[in-house]
């Protein structure tokens, strides 16, 4: 297979290729080491590439919903025995110890890793420029940046590199990439993709898994292979009535769409990006749906202290353990501002704890309240347009922890929110920039309503271009179909 024709396609349309017996997983493989050699020494989105899994990859598909495509994994621990160094020096060797359960439905159903992508350190910056692996750079213009932490996923699938790859998202960490490297990001209710074996889902609940993608199909695919709970999970979330990929088969009609560009953060919005919100707005309205103004009430800055003190005392809880593990010095390791985020989380008691998980309950409710009345929210993914390479320095002297989340806000003004709240929120790339740059759009839908929000992605989908994937974006200026 030639790598433009790789490229082209989403991973339902290999899967297709693989059916009918036209390419090879093997091939597959070979063309992702291609895309690799074409384009990672512009972007530096892939820290390697597993040379025994490409090895093993078959040449017969196999009779899985994808049949044996190569994909890659952020570097944070998702596949027994695999490195798994979080971006940082302080976890320089580190391997995982098992597997996610995801990932094993994930491989059940045909996917094979063979390598892994880069990330902000332990996920904690919303951009991937981390001490151990520099600057991540965007396919669409290499002096910006691609968010994070899961920016290595973003960069590679936009690329052409794989047509969906592994990510996670704990304030945004999903659907950031997407929007600036112009790729599909959902973040999944809680609950909905299980974080076993380890809890039910980390960051106290915050923190889920799932994929990068070009097409609705591919994530409505994917999330049908992984979702569903695993035994000892503390809750289980409802089931969807029908399969995912069934559900997007549906055009939702009338739907009530509350639309919102105001910063619930104060940080002021980009005027391109809320610019594409309100046209996305108008594309929705066109297709049939009402769509007003209106935002969900709630005490925005009690929220962030909340979202500070649960972030701190997990940081201050995990992360010696590596110290210890890799038997390294903290301070000398970590970014600075990973760093200081842990030193604050060693003097925040198990009283202000409570407090800040009684504020995400009370904000909760508040947002479900919202949501009784419409059926999607719309917001700006980021308030921002993805911002020039060094802009985010990993190893600045002088940042305190309110420094920190300052970096955050632009990013997670509007998606962080949905972390504390447990609705599934996906960005769509809906926008373009003057200059070319890709502007995400989030819809965000009631709790367990995975099946609403990919319908109604799918519908804008097939309104922009008929072609999976493709959504009238072109092809960003770094991309394995050039070569």
């Amino acid at each position: 297979m030639r790598l433009d024709e790789y490229a082209a396609h989403d991973g339902t349309g290999l899967a297709h290729l693989l059916a009918k017996g036209e390419v090879t997983p093997k091939e597959l493989g070979r063309c992702v080491e291609q895309a690799v050699a074409a384009v990672n020494p512009a972007l530096n989105a892939v820290i390697e590439l597993y040379p025994d899994a490409l090895e093993i990859l078959p040449e017969v598909a196999s009779a899985t919903p994808f049949g044996g495509i190569a994909t890659l994994t952020k570097d944070f621990p998702i596949e027994a025995g695999r490195p798994a160094e979080f971006g940082s020096r302080l976890a320089q060797g580190y391997r995982a110890g098992h597997d996610s359960v995801y990932w094993t439905r994930l491989r059940a159903g045909g996917l094979s890793n063979v390598g892994r992508t880069t990330s902000s350190e332990f996920g904690v910056p919303a951009a991937t420029e981390s001490p151990l692996y520099g600057a991540t750079r965007n396919p669409w213009n290499p002096e910006r940046g691609v968010a994070g932490s899961s920016g290595g996923a973003a960069a590679a699938v936009a690329a052409g590199i794989v047509p969906f790859a592994q990510g996670s998202d704990g304030g945004g960490s999903i659907r950031n990439p997407a929007a600036f490297c112009g790729l599909i990001g959902l973040k999944p209710s809680r609950g909905r993709v299980t974080g076993a074996p380890n809890g039910n889902a980390p960051l106290l609940g915050l923190a889920t898994a799932f994929m990068l993608t070009r097409s609705v199909r591919d994530t409505a695919a994917l999330l049908d292979l992984c979702h569903g709970p695993d035994a000892g999970d503390g809750y289980v979330i409802a089931p969807p009535v029908d399969t995912y990929l069934d559900a997007i088969k549906h055009r939702p009609v009338g739907l009530r769409i509350a639309l919102c560009t105001r910063s619930w953060s104060g940080v002021q919005i980009d005027p391109e990006v809320a610019t594409a919100a309100r046209s996305a707005a108008e594309r929705l309205s066109s297709l049939g749906h009402h769509v007003e103004e209106a935002s969900p009430d709630f005490d925005y800055p009690a929220f962030l202290q909340a979202q500070k003190v649960i972030w701190a005392a997990d940081a201050a809880a995990h992360i010696p353990a590596m110290a210890r593990h890799m038997d390294r010095s903290l301070e000398e390791a970590l970014g600075t501002s990973v760093y200081v985020l842990y030193r604050w989380g060693l003097g925040i008691s198990g009283a202000q704890l409570i407090d800040a998980l009684a504020v995400y309950d009370r904000v909760t409710r508040q947002v479900g309240c919202f949501l009784a009345g419409y059926d999607l929210l719309l917001t700006p993914t980021s308030a921002m347009l993805p911002e020039p390479i060094g802009t985010f320095d990993p190893d600045r002297a002088g940042i305190d922890a309110e420094g920190v989340f300052n970096d955050l806000a632009p990013k997670e003004t509007y998606t962080a929110l949905f972390n504390a709240t447990g609705q599934p929120a996906i960005s769509l790339p809906l926008g373009r920039s003057r200059d070319g740059l890709p502007i995400g759009i989030q819809l965000v839908a009631r709790f367990g309503r995975e099946d609403l929000l990919l319908a109604a992605a799918r519908q804008i989908e097939e309104e922009v271009d008929s072609a999976p994937g493709v959504w009238g974006q072109g092809r960003p200026a770094i991309h394995a179909g050039n070569f």
